[in-house]
């Protein structure tokens, strides 16, 4: 390979480790941020469950007083039974006995629906607090892995940012302008290797006399745009 091929290769390899690295970089921050709002999400899950078993237990205890209020009506009715007068009084009263307990027996039955339904949601809110609180710990471990890596990552890009500076030196100065125009809108993939014929890039066919150019060492760009390099 011609000295500016062997550049070209440099500069195209050290671009791409220049991104791995930045996007590991930035990737760090937006997985917390990611997994903080899943967080988010399930806490509100969770306080609108809490709300939920709040309201199902109160409705449990209405429902208790209201069955308690009932019976003490049943029995005040009952203890009447034996002060009335005449049949048709009588009757009134049986019948609105009867009424009250068939009435209980439904509140009962509600009754036990809801505490069953307040046992459920009990099981759901315990469970889903236990979740949180394991993802919160993950989403702790992994802050602290992604802050002890950001020193280094950082370190790392420095460096490659320098070691790309000074490759970049292999361009000839009225190639520069355009080099840098490609970068801004590719990154790395401003360049492409030349294999068999053909651009890394959009795979064109290159003909003979491209071919002869780019293996003396000539500055060819491609029809898509790109900074070739020849590799062999």
């Amino acid at each position: 390979m011609t000295p500016i091929n062997t550049g070209l290769k440099a500069i195209h390899d050290l671009r791409e480790q220049l991104e791995a690295r930045t996007r590991q970089l930035k990737d760090g921050p937006l997985q917390i941020a990611s997994r903080q709002t899943t967080i988010n999400t399930k806490r509100a899950a969770f306080e609108a469950q809490r709300l939920k078993l709040k309201q199902l237990k109160v409705t449990s205890e209405q429902k208790s007083l209201q069955l308690k209020s009932n019976e003490d009506r049943i029995r005040d009715l009952e203890s009447k039974l034996h002060a009335v007068s005449s049949n048709r009084e009588y009757d009134a009263l049986r019948t609105q006995i009867a009424a009250d307990k068939m009435a209980n027996s439904v509140l009962e039955d509600e009754i036990i629906e809801t505490l069953e339904r307040v046992d459920e949601l009990f099981a759901d809110v315990t469970e889903t607090e236990a979740g949180i609180v394991r993802i919160e710990a993950e989403l702790k471990t992994f802050s602290a892995t992604v802050q002890e890596k950001e020193a280094g990552l950082r370190q790392e890009i420095e460096e490659l940012t320098v070691k790309v500076s000074d490759v970049e030196s292999v361009l000839p100065p009225d190639v520069i302008p355009v080099y840098q125009r490609l970068v801004a809108a590719y990154g790395a993939k401003a360049l492409a290797p030349v294999k068999e014929r053909s651009c890394g890039s959009c795979y064109i066919g290159l003909t003979s006399q491209v071919m002869v150019e780019l293996k003396s060492g000539k500055i060819k760009f491609c029809t898509c745009g790109r900074l070739m390099y020849f590799v062999g």
